[in-house]
Formats: structure tokens, C-alpha cells, sequence
């Protein structure tokens, strides 16, 4: 019934767009007949469909994380709190049908598979609006509104309802998965919608990615509303391009490459004024509403973050980041052949700091841990309550008046769908550049619930695993984790420059071929810590970025091919914004390897497209290379048959270990993804 609304809703809002526009038209007189004819409409239906040939999962999905289908063995141990020296010195025997403190897990015992049969598959209306009241003053926008029918595909939480009591929703959003996939619905952790000018639900979303009014007067030009601001010259790399964040819920980063980020630019509303100051020399300031990234949602088809884990609290609202402001200026200026161009922007770094967050579920091992469990529960009931300065460490005492309120002061929690093994632990942290070890000690050091129920710091990988099963066994079978995401501000600044090569003969390779180079410096910038640590991990990052780009005709049958190289080097993060010192790590069912970092990130890029002599068909291509061995490729063919019908077929090849070490390259999150896409548009 839920599904069926929501399709309700959906085409309720495409009608009401459509009436609106015919209501409008059939207006008459006055000054709405004058608008009327002073206002153009544009729109476009397209079909964006992708299926999967590489045969693999998504690995961050429920019923299809690499353990899936893998049998590991799980100890218990005695604490050391209660004696048990350290961790993994003293396993509590196993008496069978008395004491099951060791056994072997299979995830797929406990969670059912379920593919997507296509990695894409979206119903897609997109409208725009221009409205010109006066010579000076007009009205843009746009309109975007998706559905995706697959939303009864995936993973659907009420088919483990019975296991260790069920996934707890908990208090706030969570975008807990205690149902069917939410494909669409971003919000911040008491519920409330991130984005502004947005309404979604499970299967569609309508928004406004362009609302803005527009003055022009001699050399000032001022843009109010929502808008993306693109800064930069360079392509595909965003040096300077720093103003709006990203939002990747539709298809990633793997939409057609040379549209680069028109559609996932997260839109904010802005105030933007630019003034052409001398002949050379242009201004552009604006200031706006801060809007963060939207991730994927968990077991959507693109999820990037382990859907054992909740989808992380946002305290986009809860922190009063939605009350912030971004503000920036930039100058550029042309001189013939020659041009530069400078900005500096003071903003809330949009893809945020991930860190551990209390679960707030008051939930305990029993009944679901058996023996182990019930062992836990007696230990601490028949611990003393703390009082004054006391602590469980020093004195052998409780905080809390049972396990479960302990554990709800813990950002781990009691269900199914979680982590199921340390070695699991272990690669699910990784494959997202953390630490296994480090992260559990961070989870242990801040939270003094977990420390109450006796988890204590671990030395090494061997102690960290006995802890981590031991409480998997008390658990019943998983455990999972808790993250919210925090927001810093941070200065940026950049420089750039640039210049158009001429030769003497017009028809050289080498003539009109434009150089840009740029370079953003932000000092003390906070990234997501490999450890998860409360207050991140803080240092200087510069990014250097180098673009040569040019029309060329090879002969005078062919139209002129469009041709882009890059490199771009980066010294703190990779290309998504995710610290340096959290690669290295392994994935999938392989031994624990600590998270030693790499020292740079380098990439290069070739792209560009050729159309045919008729103009009906084009070819595009798009490579961008990991230096340290990973390669994203994808080969497009665009057909335009007339009457407004297009048709895109292309090929996205993702592969992490080219050459080297696959721990080291930024395509590691995504070489499951072997997909041939299609897009078909038909423009009214």
C-alpha cells in the first residue's frame, strides 16, 4: 500500500506540473497573457537504465557483502576485567548444549540474498521554465522528477524480524533499513528533508535543481534562489569548483562523463552578484545556505557505505549547520592568450567527518546470546553501582542500571544484518578506508557504555578479534555499528591560470590547444579520521590540477573532435574527499593488513567525443586512470534519429588493480561495477 502512494504521489506531482503549465496557457488578458508570451518551456522524458555484466554484487549490501557465503569459525573469551589477563588469553570452554562459546557463522544463513537483476533503472522528467518580465529582470527553472520501480528489490529488514529481536529503528532517522530500500529520501537526523526545494519518497524524488531570479543591469548581473555556482576551468576535475557539494543518490559518479556534474551538483540557495569590473577583468561573489553531500541510502543499488552499519545521523539540522552560511569570491581575467584567475571561499566542507555515535537503543544480549550472553548479563548485574568519580575500570562498577541502557550509551547494537565475525569486522572497515583495530579502540575510548559491559583497548589484530567475537556470540550472532556525520568549516583558496597556444599553421595538432593549471590550497582541513575519532584527522591539503583541451578537425568530412587531457595530484585525500591514511587496508575474505596510507593521489584523465558527418551519431569516450593502477573507462555512442529522440549506449569498466597493490587505488570501492548503460530521451 506504502509503494502504491508513493506512486500516487508521484505522478500527482508530474500532473500538477503539466496542469499548471496548461492551466496557465489558457489564461487570458491582462498581465498574465503578457507573461505567457514573454515565457519559453522546454522538457525532456528519458529513460536512464544500467544492467550489470560483471556477475557481482554490490558488496555493501546486505545479501552481499564478501562473507556472504563463508563460513567463519568465532571464539568466546574471558574479559579481561574478569580475569581473563588480556583479551584472548583465556577462551570460556564450550560444553555442548551447556556452553556455546564457539561456533561457525554464515551470513547467508541469517540474511537471504537478493539481487538487483539492473543496476539502474529510473523514469526520469526533466522541465525547464524561462520567464523574462523585463529586458532586465527573468525567471529560470528547472524541475527534476524521478521514479524508480525498482523499490521492491534488494534487501527488506522484515525478513529477519524474528532473529535476535529485529533490526531497532531507533529514536530520530536513521535511515535504519527496517523495511524495503528508501532509494531516494535524504534526511538529517530528526527527520526533516536536507535539501530545501526537494520532496521524496522510497521510489521517486521532484526537485528544483535551478529556481533563480535573475537582474542584469550594465556591468552587475545578480542571481538569487537555488543555483549550482561552477567555478574553475578545469574539466571533470573540481580544483576550484568548490561551492556546491555532490549529490550521488541517481548514479554515482558513472552518468554520461562529459557532462561532467550538471546533474549532481547539490543546489543551494544563494545570493550571486557578478560585475564585469574592467574590459579584462570579471568579479563573482556569492553567499549561501550550506547543503552537504547526499550519499546513496543503504541496499540501493550504488550504496558505497556497509549496510551492516545504519546509515550515518546527520546532524545537518541537529548541529545547526542548516543555519550556516558559505560565502567566496573569485577574480578572472583574460589578456589575449593569457588569463588568471583567483578565488577564496569560506565554507562547510560538504562531504562532512564520520565519526562513532551512541546507538540510543536500549537493547540487551538476552535472549538472543545464549549462554554467553546470559553470562555478560549476570556479570554485570552483580556489579556494585558507581557512584561519584568512580569508573568501571578502577572500580569494578556500573554505570547504567542493565546491559541494554549500557549499550544504548555505545554506538554498537544488538541485531541482525550487522557484523558477524572480527574477520568480517576487519574487511568491512577497510573497504572503506579505516582501520579495523583502530576504529574499536576509538569506539572504546569515547564511550563509556561500551567500557561499562567490559570491553577494554586492544593491543593487536589477534586481541581485537577475540574481543570482537565474544561479543558477536553474546550478541546471538551480530552486532551493529552506530556513525553520524559532523560538519567543519574550512578556508579555501585558489589560483589559476591559463593560455592558448598558437602556431603559424592554422591546421597544426598543436595550434589553439588551451593550458589551464590550477591550484587550491585549504589549510587545516578536518577529514573522517581512519580511527573514526571524535574530532577527525586535521592537516593542510593542496591540489594541483593541469588541463590541456582543443576542437580539432582530422579532416574536412568530419566535423571538429572535442579532446581533453588531465592530471590532477592531490596530497591529503582522494578523488571523493576520503584520507590518504586510510588505504592499504585488505577487503573481501582475506587475513586483517593494517591501514598504512599512501603518501599522494594521482590521476589522469583523457576524454573527449567526435561526432559523425550527419551529426547523427557521436562518439565519446572518457579514461581516468589511477597512477597507482586503477582504471575507470567508458566508451558512449549517442544516436540522434530526429523528432527529438536520443538514444545513449555506453559501457562503464572499473578496475582497481591494473597493476600494484588494489588496496591502493581510489577504483577499489567500485570494480563490481561492469555495467552497459542506455539512455533514451525524448525532448517535447
Amino acid at each position: 500500500m506504502k509503494t502504491y502512494n508513493n506512486r500516487n504521489k508521484f505522478v500527482f506531482y508530474v500532473l500538477c506540473l503539466a496542469g499548471g503549465i496548461t492551466a496557465q496557457s489558457g489564461l487570458a488578458g491582462g498581465l498574465v497573457e503578457e507573461l505567457i508570451d514573454k515565457t519559453t518551456f522546454f522538457g525532456q522524458i528519458r529513460l536512464d537504465a544500467a544492467y550489470n555484466t560483471s556477475g557481482s554484487e554490490n558488496p555493501y549490501n546486505q545479501s552481499n557483502v564478501p562473507f556472504q557465503d563463508v563460513e567463519v569459525s568465532r571464539q568466546a573469551f574471558v574479559p579481561p576485567d574478569l580475569g581473563g589477563g588480556r583479551w584472548g588469553d583465556v577462551p570460556i570452554p564450550a560444553l555442548p548444549l551447556v556452553l556455546d562459546t564457539k561456533d561457525t557463522v554464515r551470513r547467508s544463513d541469517r540474511i537471504p540474498e537478493d539481487n538487483y537483476d539492473f543496476t539502474q533503472g529510473i523514469l526520469r522528467f526533466n522541465g525547464e521554465m524561462n520567464t523574462k518580465f523585463t529586458r532586465n529582470l527573468s525567471l529560470n527553472i528547472k524541475v527534476r522528477a524521478l521514479f524508480d520501480p525498482e523499490v521492491n528489490a534488494g534487501f527488506n529488514a522484515t525478513e529477519v524480524q524474528n532473529d535476535q529481536g529485529g533490526i531497532a529503528g531507533g529514536g530520530g532517522d536513521r535511515y535504519a533499513d527496517t523495511g524495503g530500500v528508501d532509494f531516494y529520501q535524504a534526511k538529517g537526523r530528526n527527520g526533516k528533508n536536507i535539501s530545501p526545494f526537494e520532496i521524496a519518497g522510497r521510489d521517486y524524488m521532484v526537485d528544483f535543481p535551478t529556481f533563480i531570479l535573475n537582474y542584469k543591469t550594465g556591468k552587475y548581473d545578480f542571481r538569487f534562489g537555488n543555483q549550482q555556482i561552477a567555478w574553475g576551468q578545469a574539466v571533470f576535475f573540481r580544483t576550484l569548483d568548490v561551492a556546491n557539494g555532490l549529490d550521488f543518490r541517481r548514479h554515482l559518479i558513472l552518468d554520461r562523463a562529459i557532462e561532467e556534474y550538471e546533474d549532481e551538483r547539490t543546489p543551494k540557495l544563494a545570493f550571486r552578484a557578478t560585475m564585469q569590473a574592467t574590459s579584462n577583468i570579471t568579479a563573482d561573489a556569492f553567499v549561501g545556505k550550506f547543503q552537504p553531500d547526499v550519499l546513496p541510502n543503504p541496499n540501493s543499488q550504488y550504496n558505497v557505505v556497509p549496510s551492516q552499519f545504519y546509515r550515518p545521523l546527520d546532524n545537518y539540522y541537529s548541529g545547526d549547520f542548516d543555519k550556516k552560511l558559505d560565502f567566496g569570491i573569485k577574480f578572472k581575467a583574460d589578456y589575449g592568450n593569457f588569463g588568471w584567475q583567483a578565488m577564496a571561499v569560506s565554507r562547510y566542507n560538504s562531504l562532512g567527518v564520520f565519526r562513532w555515535a551512541e546507538s540510543g537503543i536500549n537493547k540487551g544480549l538476552t535472549p538472543y546470546g545464549g549462554t554467553v550472553g546470559a553470562i555478560v548479563e549476570t556479570a554485570y548485574a552483580a556489579k556494585p553501582t558507581c557512584s561519584g568519580s568512580q569508573n568501571p575500570y578502577e572500580n569494578f562498577c556500573k554505570l547504567y542500571s542493565s546491559v541494554g541502557e549500557a549499550l544504548s550509551h555505545a554506538p554498537v547494537t544488538v541485531g541482525p544484518g550487522g557484523v558477524y565475525s572480527a574477520d568480517e569486522w576487519f574487511s568491512t572497515a577497510s573497504s572503506v578506508r579505516l582501520d579495523g583495530v583502530e576504529i574499536l579502540n576509538t569506539a572504546i575510548a569515547d564511550f563509556e557504555g561500551l567500557r561499562d559491559v567490559f570491553a577494554s583497548p586492544v593491543a593487536n589484530a589477534t586481541e581485537a578479534a577475540a574481543l570482537l567475537n565474544t561479543f558477536f556470540i553474546g550478541a546471538g550472532g551480530s552486532i551493529r555499528g552506530q556513525v553520524q556525520r559532523d560538519y567543519y568549516r574550512e578556508q579555501v583558496f585558489g589560483l589559476g591560470g591559463s593560455y592558448v597556444n598558437e602556431t603559424e599553421d592554422n591546421e597544426s595538432f598543436w595550434n589553439q590547444i588551451n593550458i589551464n593549471l590550477e591550484v587550491q590550497y585549504t589549510p587545516e582541513r578536518v577529514f573522517t579520521s581512519p580511527a573514526l575519532a571524535k574530532n577527525g584527522l586535521v592537516s593542510d591539503e593542496y591540489i594541483f590540477t593541469a588541463v590541456a583541451e582543443k576542437w580539432h578537425r582530422w579532416s574536412e568530412t568530419f566535423p571538429s573532435a572535442y579532446l581533453v587531457a588531465q592530471y590532477m595530484h592531490r596530497s591529503e585525500s582522494d578523488l571523493v574527499g576520503l584520507h590518504l591514511s586510510g588505504y592499504g587496508g585488505n577487503v573481501g575474505n582475506t587475513d586483517y593488513k593494517r591501514s598504512d596510507g599512501i603518501s599522494g593521489a594521482d590521476y589522469l584523465v583523457f576524454a573527449g567525443f567526435q561526432p559523425w558527418p550527419n551529426k547523427k551519431f557521436v562518439a565519446e569516450w572518457a579514461i581516468l586512470y589511477d597512477i597507482r593502477g586503477g582504471l575507470l573507462a567508458q566508451p558512449l555512442i549517442k544516436w540522434n534519429p530526429g523528432s527529438g529522440l536520443s538514444v545513449d549506449l555506453f559501457y562503464n569498466y572499473l578496475k582497481s588493480n591494473i597493476r600494484g597493490d588494489s588496496a591502493d587505488t581510489l577504483t577499489r570501492s567500485l570494480d563490481h561495477i561492469q555495467e552497459v548503460g542506455l539512455r533514451i530521451a525524448y525532448q517535447l
